[in-house]
């Protein structure tokens, strides 16, 4: 959703300068944040070795759901990423869960929830009933955007849950592994 945090999120992981799209708001988001995201944000995060991780931050508004085709093709995770604070944060988590359904299904994700200070229990709760309503399944965090360490913690449980599969079955489809969501 719009002012989650992602291209905050980009900019705190990235270990090379973030390609950035945000331009100044001309719609009803300018009420709540001078820019937005039109196409996406980048950034790499070096792995040991030679690997690396490719980090895309999408526009949260549904209009520009295109661009997850843009990424699609070698994407191996994602995060969702839930401003807390909104009074619309479980109805945005439901919209973006909705759009972009048949993907989260092939692959491990997290949503996290940022902003979060106040009532992070009660709506990390609504967000796992959320999730799994729309019966996809992905543990459910709290993290501040700003922090390194956060963001980091949550590449690596993705890593770990692609290593090891947990709820994912050879076919992409969710298995049956509790408590993940």
């Amino acid at each position: 959703a719009p002012g989650s945090g992602k291209t905050t999120c980009i900019r705190a992981l990235s270990e090379i300068d973030p390609v950035s799209t945000d331009v100044p708001c001309t719609d009803e988001l300018r009420d709540l944040k001078e820019t937005t995201t039109v196409a996406l944000d980048y950034g790499e995060l070096q792995l040991d070795g030679d690997s690396r991780v490719l980090l895309y931050g999408l526009p949260g508004q549904e209009r520009f759901s295109y661009m997850f085709e843009v990424v699609r093709a070698g994407l191996l995770g994602a995060i969702v990423l839930v401003d807390a604070t909104s009074g619309d944060a479980v109805e945005e988590l439901s919209r973006t869960l909705a759009c972009h359904r048949g993907d989260l299904r092939k692959m491990p994700f997290i949503v996290a929830l940022n902003k979060s200070e106040q009532a992070a229990d009660a709506i990390a709760e609504r967000c796992r009933e959320t999730v799994r309503e729309h019966g996809l399944m992905a543990p459910v965090m709290t993290v501040d955007a700003r922090r390194r360490e956060d963001i980091a913690h949550l590449i690596e449980l993705l890593l770990v849950i692609l290593e090891f599969g947990f709820g994912f079955e050879p076919n992409g489809e969710p298995g049956r592994t509790e408590g993940l969501a």
